[in-house]
Order: C-alpha cells, then structure tokens, then sequence
C-alpha cells in the first residue's frame, strides 16, 4: 500500500473569461511509497504548488481523491511535515523554540530537539531567534520543526529556492543524509532540475498547465550521495533528458 496515493485529482479556480475558471491542474495519479523519495518538476505555473497542498490535505481536488496510508483525505493529513519556500519560522521563539512546538507535550522533546539541531549544523544557534539568522540557518531550523514530530510524510515546496547556490547545494546534501537516516517518505516540488537528479529516487516531469505527469524518471544513483554525483555521465544524461522535456513545454 502507498503511504501517499493521489488518483484522478484535478483542480480548478474561478476566473474571468467565458468558461469562468481555470483549469490549473490534473487529472493526476501519483503514489509516494513508503521510504520513498519523489521529486516533481515542471514549468512555473504548471500547478506544482497547488498538488502539493492536495497531498498535504490543505486543498480538496475538484475531482479526484487522495489516500493517506490507504485512507480517504477529507482535512490536513496526520503525521506530515511541510517546509515551504518561505522562511515560516515564528519569529518570537527562538530556534530551540520553533523546533520543539510541535513536540511540546513530548518527553523527550529536549533530546530531540538537540539532536534534530546538532544534525542540523545549528547546535550554536538554539538561543538565537530568526531575525538574527541567514537565510540557509532558518530553512535548517524549518526542516529540525519539520522533522521534530518524526513525519512519516515530508513534503517539500520549493525549500531551498531563496537560498545561494552554494547554500543550497549544503542543504541539499544535508537533506540527503536526514532522509537517510530515517528512510520518511518525500515528496519535494522544485524548479532545479539538479536538485530533483541529487535528491530523488523517482523524477516525475510535469506539463504546463493544466499540469499533469508526462514523464518519470527513475533515479538509481547510489547512496549516500554528494557533490560528484552532479558530474557523472549518467546524471548528466539525465538532466539533459528532463531539461529538453521543460524546454518544450516551456514553449506552450
């Protein structure tokens, strides 16, 4: 059974114009299996966001449904971590703080989080609030927030969208080793075509809109991974492959 299933969903928004909406996206089917680890990929406005909030149960499809661990999602879905693009820390805690609010009636809650902030590289920071942080130190502080309630789902926006490059490459690998250490399931939207290829088991390419799954990719690049895989032959045949299948529809 898949600890994530979307069948058939489709989603669409009021609009002027003679039809009176938009078809922004579907039909879907997509099944996040247990330890999985998907990312999806598509030309910006394609409706990746918008399936994601459909995973996460924050939206219902118009049409369609959405199985949570083989139950019917009617509201937000119980053990699922989110990270968005945005910095969402609450700025009036501090980094110990925003990591420990989900787990606040845990026992074990200072262990965890200490553990979830040394894995983080943020041991130094627990003190410090948001506004005294960069930008890269406050996604690792979402992801510790994310991770805290031990999510048998993450799904990812977007997270590492507003960071440097050279951040995100940092955060990228430490993603790589957080998902293996626990095996979560992950569903992670981006635009980067390497990110998708470094972090990912299963590539799904998306088209413009109305979006909808036009190819997947498997990824059988060994484990743990980090930066060299970014050079070998076969990661850049397959950026090569998915850049041209964006390119096309980018053209739409």
């Amino acid at each position: 059974m898949a600890r994530l299933s979307i069948n058939s969903a489709t989603r669409r928004f009021p609009a002027p114009g003679p039809n009176g909406e938009l078809h922004a996206l579907g039909p879907i089917d997509l099944d996040l299996e247990d330890g999985q680890f998907v990312a999806i990929i598509g030309p910006s406005g394609c409706g990746k966001s918008t399936l994601l909030r459909i995973a996460a149960g924050l939206e219902q499809p118009d049409e369609g449904w959405v199985l949570s661990a083989g139950k019917t999602v009617k509201g937000p879905v119980p053990k699922c971590g989110m990270v968005f693009q945005q910095f969402t820390l609450f700025p009036w805690l501090t980094v110990r703080g925003n990591v420990e609010f989900g787990i606040a009636n845990q026992r074990n809650r200072v262990a965890v989080t200490k553990r979830l902030l040394e894995a983080v590289g943020l041991a130094d920071f627990a003190n410090h609030f948001p506004a005294h942080l960069s930008g890269g130190m406050q996604q690792r502080a979402a992801l510790a927030r994310a991770l805290a309630p031990e999510p048998l789902v993450l799904l990812l926006d977007e997270p590492f969208g507003a960071l440097d490059q050279q951040t995100r490459g940092l955060m990228q690998e430490n993603l790589e080793t957080l998902w293996r250490a626990k095996q979560r399931s992950i569903l992670l939207v981006t635009h980067d075509v390497d990110e998708a290829l470094f972090l990912a088991d299963r590539v799904l390419v998306m088209s413009s809109r109305p979006g909808q799954i036009l190819r997947s990719f498997d990824v059988s690049a060994a484990r743990p991974r980090d930066h060299s895989l970014r050079t070998s032959a076969n990661h850049i045949a397959l950026k090569a492959a998915v850049s041209e299948i964006l390119r096309d529809q980018a053209r739409n």
